[in-house]
């Protein structure tokens, strides 16, 4: 018999091994008939329920387990996992300590314990328990992989990316490690061995594409079936569908729509900067709108405080489970929930997975489809989504005349800048972008670098995150030929001089496959044209949506090489250049991009049209 048992129990682990839980599970179906009482099986049987995100029966596997023999440390471990996921941290950290007591040398309940504090926001305390894990096993590329996680939370990149060049050795196919590493090369624009390793992604991609973040895809593919593809797989795996709630039902028509939105970015952020004078704007006597913040508790700034004022109710559920969230969601009539966040740095696309409304939308935090069977529409233009795209996206596309909600509550400082306090020369064209540092590639500083070469006395301004950003990218435009003296990087600054400080420059150059989105819309705000060139991603038409947007069509190129000649030809003709700032003052207020009365009101209707297709049973349908 136990022959027989331990047969069943090594086919089972093998089935979990290889993802396959329905014969995982229909193996240990067997195995429990044959021993009802053997701690093993229910502990197999809990990995199993919890992969499939059913976390209250994996809880409960794994206490029987327990129950059959307390010392079973594994069980112990798995129990922490379980209530890791549902959020009863204090008692996770107690199943953790337990399985350390009774084996203090299994280095994997050191690395969950870690994840666990990694989870808290103590991101110190959680690389101690990292180190202790690789103290035991030193070849653990999930621990080396988390501490670069925190030391990258913590801003120490290089040793960030040390960390994950490390966890590769030891896990060379693995798709998360290889798009971690990839993904922070670009934020340090560190691009020694990109191309191997964007031709290795590329490769994983289509051989293990569920382990691959689709973010970590949008600044460097511009093939939106690919990312699709991709994308599809990730959230099969990551954050599949779940009914244990059941079908939602829609209310009936004549109360006013109940709008959730959801967001990990209620705060200083590029999102709520767009945002918020729209929920600020929104007609009070037709919808209400409820935010669910899935921040971090406690953390609080002027602009949090300004959505808490704008919204009519405003929850914070970061204690709560995603389960626990669609729950709450659905008791309090929720119509519709939009997505702000999507797949963005703490973002939670598993509460949708269980259905929060009846009707569920992705907006403006996440640039592309989620590719869920539980998302119904994406907000997006024509310029972004034309007809022919429509097909990379698994949702349906609700058309607005602009995509890109603005705030004109937008405040600039009066300070005017004067060259020389900012390093800048006393004359010449000055480029610039203010881009996130992930969205400069080696292609795009191969334009930069050519458009100064073609422009006498011409200098570029940039933000570097860091002192490491600074010299690679500094590194990179000497090695194009490019002088160090011609690349001016720009201080930190409070958000009103920021936006002030726009006014120095001759001419926004927007980078691609991953366009500007907020930093456009500020640029243009204070004045400032933006140059762009379209692709086929979202993310690669956003900059042609934005300048369609402000009546600007002329700065959108078709190609890469089209940017470059505008950008050259504007650089060498200041008349030129001053009738299109001219043209943009004259369109400032009087075009779509910042006339959140129109964008608002076009909002609205496309709510009321999806949500009156819902009362009649229609399925969902791209709405104009």
């Amino acid at each position: 018999m136990n022959v027989q048992i331990n047969h069943l129990l090594g086919l089972a682990g093998q089935f979990i091994e290889n993802s396959d839980l329905e014969k995982a599970n229909q193996i240990l179906g067997q195995a429990l008939k044959l021993a009802p009482k053997n701690t093993e099986v229910f502990r197999l049987l809990g990995i199993v329920f919890a992969l499939r995100g059913r976390l209250n029966q994996a809880l409960e596997m794994f206490e029987r387990s327990i129950r059959i023999e307390p010392n079973n440390w594994l069980s112990h471990n798995g129990r922490g996992n379980v209530l890791k996921e549902l959020k009863q941290y204090g008692f996770a950290l107690k199943s953790y300590d337990r399985s350390i007591a009774l084996n203090p040398d299994y280095p994997g309940v050191y690395n969950n314990k870690g994840n666990l504090i990694y989870e808290l926001g103590d991101y110190e305390a959680s690389i101690h328990w990292y180190d202790k894990a690789l103290f035991l096993q030193s070849s653990y590329a999930d621990a080396l992989h988390g501490k670069g996680n925190a030391l990258k939370r913590l801003g120490l990149f290089l040793d960030a990316l040390a960390c994950y060049e490390e966890a590769r050795k030891f896990k060379p196919k693995s798709g998360q490690m290889l798009s971690s590493s990839i993904g922070l090369k670009m934020q340090l624009c560190e691009w020694s061995d990109l191309k191997i390793q964007v031709e290795q992604l590329y490769e994983l991609g289509v051989s293990s594409p569920e382990e691959i973040h689709p973010f970590n895809l949008l600044s460097i593919f511009d093939d939106p079936e690919f990312i699709l593809k991709l994308t599809h797989q990730y959230m099969l795996s990551k954050h599949p569908s779940h009914d244990d709630l059941g079908p939602t039902t829609p209310r009936a028509g004549g109360a006013k729509i109940r709008i959730g939105y959801f967001s990990p970015d209620f705060r200083n952020h590029a999102v709520s900067f767009l945002i918020a004078g729209m929920i600020e704007a929104h007609t009070k006597s037709r919808f209400e709108s409820i935010a669910f913040s899935m921040g971090l508790k406690g953390k609080s700034d002027d602009m949090r405080a300004r959505l808490q004022s704008g919204f009519d109710e405003f929850i914070d559920i970061s204690a709560k489970t995603d389960l626990e969230v669609a729950k709450l969601a659905r008791e309090m009539n929720i119509d519709i929930a939009i997505d702000l966040g999507g797949l963005t740095q703490d973002a939670r696309p598993s509460i949708f997975a269980y259905r929060t409304a009846p009707i569920q939308i992705g907006y403006i935090g996440y640039l592309g489809s989620l590719a869920a069977p539980y998302m119904d529409y994406i907000i997006s233009d024509k310029t972004i989504i034309p007809k022919e795209l429509q097909d990379a996206y698994s949702e349906k596309i609700i058309y607005l005349s602009s995509y890109q909600a603005n705030d004109p509550k937008r405040k600039m400082a009066d300070k005017i800048f004067s060259r020389e306090e900012l390093g800048l020369p006393s004359h010449g064209f000055i480029y610039c972008c203010f881009n996130n540092n992930y969205k400069i590639t080696p292609s795009i500083v191969d334009s930069w670098a050519l458009i100064l070469k073609s422009v006498d006395e011409s200098v570029i301004f940039l933000y570097a995150e860091n002192p490491t950003v600074r010299n690679n990218l500094l590194k990179e435009f000497q090695a194009r030929g490019v002088q160090g003296n011609r690349i001016i990087f720009a201080e930190h600054l409070p958000r009103d001089e920021y936006l002030a400080r726009y006014q120095i420059a001759d001419l926004f150059l927007d980078t691609s496959p991953y366009n500007a989105g907020t930093t456009a819309s500020d640029a243009l705000w204070a004045g400032l044209p933006v140059l762009t060139f379209t692709g086929k991603s979202f993310a690669s038409r956003m900059g042609g949506s934005i300048l369609n947007a402000i009546g600007l069509p002329e700065l959108i190129a078709k190609s890469q090489n089209e940017y470059e000649l505008i950008a050259i030809a504007l650089g060498k003709d200041p008349k030129r250049m001053c009738m299109i700032k001219e043209k943009l003052a004259k369109n400032r207020l009087t075009t779509p991009l910042f006339d959140l009365k129109i964008f608002v009101k076009n909002l609205e209707a496309a709510y009321e049209s999806i949500y009156a297709r819902c009362l009649q049973q229609l399925v969902p349908e791209h709405i104009n």
